[in-house]
Formats: C-alpha cells, structure tokens, sequence
C-alpha cells in the first residue's frame, strides 16, 4: 500500500478532490459494541431494580416481625389478665361465702358465746328510757321510792348507769357493723 501512494505522489499530478475520507468500522464490531453498551445499561437498571426489591422485602420482614411481636406481647398479657380476673373472682366468692356463714345465727350465737363470753337469756326484760324531761316512773311509784331505804335508790341509780352503759355498748357495735 505504501508503494502505490508514493508512486502518486511522484507522478507529478495531482489527485483529484475527494471527499472527506473516514474509517468505517467493520460492521459487526459496531453492532458488538452497541449490544455490550445495552447490555451494560440494562444489567445496571436490573441491579438497581433487584437491590430495591431486596430492600423493599427486607422492610416489610422487619415490619412483620415487628407486629408479631407485638401481638405475642398482647396474647401474654391477656393471659395474665385473665388468670388475675380468675383468682380475683376466686377471692370474691369466698369472700361472699364467708360473709353469708357470718350473717348466719348460728355462727353470730357461737362467735358470741366463744369470744365475747355470752350466753342465751333465759328472761328478756326490755328498758323504757324516757326521752326528754318526762319520768317514766308514775307518782305513786316516786312517793314509795322515797319512802324506801337509801340502798334501793343505790342500786337503782346503778342499774340505771349500766344499761346506759350498755345501750351506748350495744349501739357503738351495730353502727360500726352496719358500715
């Protein structure tokens, strides 16, 4: 190749105008280099694509994982609240059971007999205590009272201070009872 262009060169004339020369590739390595160059494009955008989805998998993993713990922590405490509702349930209804042997006559009878040192009357005698200034004891009883020796006023006098003694005894356990 050389050799024919020198030989123009020393012929004398000149070669006529052409047109600008290129080099054209040969046509497959054009075609190689397009089909490298998609290839490289769309194994980037699959790369993407994949590491987004792996991402987007990977979120919704720890979100799952996230609820079920939280519902695993529900069901423990539901659990726990139901036994607690059982034992306060259990508790409730001994609690009944021991009020109502307590509210039985029987058991008030044996309570009294045991602890407080009570027994049964063989004869009830029922004290009219007279409200205001009013005597409950006619006149005629007044007149023989005064007639009588000092130890009967003595002795009425006491008996008067111990039922007071025991209405106000009698009163103070209903009213802490009824409560």
């Amino acid at each position: 190749m050389g050799a024919a262009a020198r030989k123009i060169a020393d012929s004398g004339h000149m070669p006529t105008a052409r047109g600008h020369l290129r080099l054209v590739p040969d046509a497959t390595t054009t075609t190689r280099r397009r089909a490298v160059s998609r290839r490289r494009g769309s194994s980037k955008e699959i790369f993407r694509i994949c590491c987004a989805a792996m991402l987007v998998l990977a979120c919704m993993g720890m979100v799952r994982i996230g609820l079920a713990v939280q519902a695993e922590e529900a069901a423990i405490d539901a659990v726990s609240l139901r036994e607690d509702i059982r034992s306060e349930e259990l508790m409730g209804k001994s609690l009944e059971a021991d009020a109502s042997a307590l509210k039985a006559l029987s058991r008030i009878e044996a309570i009294a007999g045991s602890a407080l040192n009570m027994a049964k009357a063989e004869k009830v005698t029922y004290l009219d205590i007279p409200s205001g200034g009013k005597s409950a004891v006619p006149s005629a009883a007044r007149s023989s009272r005064s007639a009588a020796s000092g130890v009967t006023g003595v002795v009425s006098r006491v008996m008067d201070l111990a039922a007071g003694e025991a209405q106000v005894l009698l009163v103070g356990d209903v009213g802490l009872s009824s409560r």
